[in-house]
């Protein structure tokens, strides 16, 4: 999924954004420094509850519990948020937040974002719920924390904030945060963002896999435009491979994927190259590779528990499985 952030380039703002980017970082931000005061607000029923069961049920657990509780609540002191869109062409937000069309967005790919091996400290992203009532903590929140209690408390807005469209990052504490250079997926001017400043993102870019686009007016909206490219430089050519990713799994360390070859023979100066090129193009971390020739396997992939004729066919169209960037074929 694509995520996307408007920034805006009055200097010493444009200067330290640029380095961040530069850095692969981001700020998560402390509630306080929000632009909307009723962020982050909220009522509770719970604390009137325990006072209400304290009469009838004096026990120390009540006293546990309602310690435990108003951590949670101070929890928000706490938090970094990161909030981003997942629209590009918001004609309030490019007016807002991108300095009246001469700023620029930022185009992220959501997963690398949220990569714990990144940033452990990443706890929740919500798509933000847009009410015009005060949200209110309740008991039942308690049972559903992520989708209930939290998403009460960290990602509802009130309804003239709608067009915005946000997702939220929520992370243990505010300050930087770092995201892999592959995060940034593409770049995206105003109609009065300066070639200077198209300059220096090509120019910050000019190894690495990101499009650039103008946003302009076409017929009462907005519309954009490719306008530059910048590519890598790979060292193997992944192109003259005829492969598919037949599943992808990752974890905080490591990335699991399942790849189809199509090879006739088990030719391995060919499956050498080919596992260079794979993950020069596609790993960002540490990773396992199981290489099939038969892509029919893939409806195999997630049964379980197989019967032995499924694990002997899964056997038999495995060609190699290297794990932790082993070259050593199997």
């Amino acid at each position: 999924m694509k995520v996307y952030k408007y920034r805006s380039i009055e200097k010493d703002v444009f200067e330290r954004d640029f380095k961040m980017i530069e850095d692969n970082s981001f700020y998560s931000s402390n509630y306080s420094m929000l632009n909307d005061p009723f962020d982050i607000y909220f009522n509770e029923e719970i604390t009137q509850l325990i006072e209400i069961l304290r009469v009838s049920f004096p026990i120390k657990e009540l006293d546990n519990f309602e310690t435990q509780f108003k951590e949670i609540l101070n929890f928000k002191e706490e938090i970094g948020v990161y909030c981003l869109s997942t629209d590009f062409l918001n004609e309030q937000l490019w007016a807002y937040y991108a300095g009246s069309y001469s700023g620029y967005c930022i185009e992220y790919d959501l997963d690398k974002l949220i990569d714990k091996g990144q940033n452990f400290d990443f706890q929740y992203k919500f798509e933000i719920d847009y009410k015009d009532n005060i949200p209110t903590l309740g008991i039942d929140d308690l049972t559903n924390l992520q989708d209930g209690f939290i998403k009460k408390m960290f990602a509802t807005k009130k309804s003239t904030w709608k067009h915005e469209e946000e997702i939220r990052l929520i992370f243990d504490k505010y300050g930087m945060k770092k995201f892999h250079s592959s995060a940034i997926t593409g770049i995206y001017f105003g109609i009065k963002t300066p070639e200077t400043i198209k300059e220096s993102f090509y120019g910050l870019f000019k190894d690495m896999d990101v499009k650039f686009y103008e946003v302009f007016p076409s017929n009462f909206k907005l519309d954009f435009k490719l306008i530059n490219e910048t590519k890598r430089k790979l060292n193997y050519d992944l192109t003259k491979f005829d492969f598919e990713i037949l599943r992808y799994r990752e974890n905080r360390f490591e990335e699991i994927f399942d790849v189809y070859l199509k090879m006739e023979s088990k030719e391995n100066d060919k499956l050498f190259e080919f596992i260079q090129a794979f993950r020069e193009k596609y790993s960002i971390k540490e990773n396992t590779l199981y290489i099939y020739n038969n892509k029919e396997i893939k409806d195999l992939l997630d049964v379980f528990p197989k019967n032995d004729e499924q694990h002997i066919k899964l056997a038999d169209s495995l060609i190699t499985y290297l794990s932790n960037n082993e070259l050593e074929i199997i």
